[in-house]
């Protein structure tokens, strides 16, 4: 019996514009809330983004932003992670020069930085012009990120071409060791984070935190910043569209972000259709 279901959002419940079926998914949040399953939505995004995509929904789930750096339970803060500030520093150093060209974002807890004149073409594949307005709204544009990135970093994170996405990551590791975590979320992004603190770590929190069995978590994702959480899971979905790191570490698949896959194998668990034999 299924005790929790997570799920990752950009390329795996949300379609390609960056949208969810807000009704649809009501619908099943009504369901799971009549048997006592929570629903988290574990994503490398930001609290303004989810607001916005969400909605009202927002409230009714668990919020685990900056793949797993904080965590809220229906809008209550109950866990946060964030960098030392000597480590930030020194990260922010060893990228310093190329801020623009790897579309660098640091994301505190006062919101998220770029250096000035930093362009994110790839935000028009995935997002509406909408979202993509509020993007660049909320994000703060500054001359010198070294000296101004907010307070209380969660994570770095940049975009490069996909085929450089391999030698960026090897990069962070020769250069940081076991002290950062770089991870690809899918079309170049890369998320830089703190090995400890991944979306697996936060959901092993909610599972102590709820005193829900470790062994009954159904999880969604597509990308490597999903493979701990898919790991984790015992039954753990890559969607059609995953790439290779998060089939790997999947047991089931499920079908691809834009056919609504998330719903569909939820939708048929509810339905006793689902065989997780």
């Amino acid at each position: 019996m299924i005790q929790m279901i997570a799920t990752d959002m950009d390329g795996t419940l949300m379609n390609e514009r960056g949208e969810i079926d807000r009704e649809r998914l009501s619908a099943i949040l009504d369901q799971l809330d009549l048997r006592g399953i929570p629903f988290v939505i574990a994503t490398g995004n930001g609290y303004s983004r989810m607001a916005h995509v969400l909605g009202e929904i927002k409230d009714r789930v668990t919020l685990v932003l900056a793949n797993g750096a904080r965590v809220l339970e229906k809008g209550e803060l109950i866990r946060e992670c964030t960098w030392p500030e000597e480590l930030v520093q020194e990260v922010l150093r060893h990228l310093a020069g190329r801020e623009q060209e790897l579309h660098l974002v640091v994301s505190s807890l006062t919101g998220g930085f770029a250096k000035k004149g930093t362009e994110f073409p790839l935000l028009e594949q995935l997002m509406t012009p909408e979202l993509t307005t509020a993007f660049y709204k909320r994000m703060q544009f500054v001359d010198d990120l070294v000296q101004e990135h907010g307070e209380q970093v969660l994570k770095l994170s940049v975009v490069t071409e996909p085929e450089n996405v391999a030698s960026f990551v090897q990069e962070i590791r020769e250069e940081f060791g076991e002290r950062l975590l770089p991870a690809a979320s899918g079309y170049g992004a890369i998320d830089i984070l703190q090995p400890e603190v991944n979306k697996a770590t936060a959901i092993q929190f909610l599972e102590e935190h709820w005193g829900v069995d470790g062994g009954h978590l159904m999880a969604f994702g597509d990308s490597q910043n999903d493979v701990e959480m898919l790991e984790l899971a015992t039954y753990s979905y890559a969607m059609e569209n995953a790439d290779e790191h998060a089939r790997k570490a999947a047991r089931y698949s499920a079908p691809s972000h834009q056919e609504g896959g998330v719903y569909k194998i939820i939708e048929a668990y509810l339905e006793g259709e689902l065989d997780l034999g």
